[in-house]
């Protein structure tokens, strides 16, 4: 199992802050269009929605292709998203919950059900995997920032 926890910063020196109310939309923004947040991600179904004037819950099934990853999606507003994915076939099951902390820096844990690495190869895949969300966080952020600042034109 791959589990590991970094925290960014959202609000950079000589950029424009963005406050909870920016950020927490953003994030909401990456439940109900992940494509945009995901390369290779087609669509996604929303399977569930409860309730549905204010979800706290979602089911979702998301496409790469052929390619049919399933999620359960737990909000706990302004504080914190959960992302629980169903194993499969091709896909192992795993969590990312994404807290917001006091001064609007990301917390971001991750627990993936890879195998433990048993060879300095298989040792280095993971830390390409752990690079390689890490990555993605970050362009999470500048997406939430470039869409949080062109809302305020």
């Amino acid at each position: 199992m791959i589990q590991f926890t970094h925290t960014l910063a959202v609000n950079q020196p000589n950029q424009p802050a963005l406050d909870l109310t920016q950020i927490w939309n953003g994030l909401i923004l990456r439940i109900i269009e992940q494509p945009r947040f995901t390369p290779g991600l087609d669509r996604v179904e929303l399977l569930e929605q409860n309730p549905p004037e204010q979800p706290t819950r979602y089911r979702r099934a998301l496409h790469f292709g052929e390619h049919v990853v399933c999620d359960a999606v737990s909000i706990t507003p302004q504080q914190s998203i959960e992302f629980v994915t169903e194993a499969n076939d091709a896909t192992p099951s795993g969590r990312l919950l994404i807290e917001v902390n006091p001064d609007l820096s990301l917390t971001l844990s991750y627990a993936t059900e890879f195998p433990e690495a048993s060879s300095a190869e298989e040792e280095q895949l993971l830390g390409m995997v752990q690079a390689a969300y890490h990555a993605a966080d970050v362009d999470m952020i500048r997406i939430i920032r470039e869409c949080a600042l062109s809302v305020r034109h």
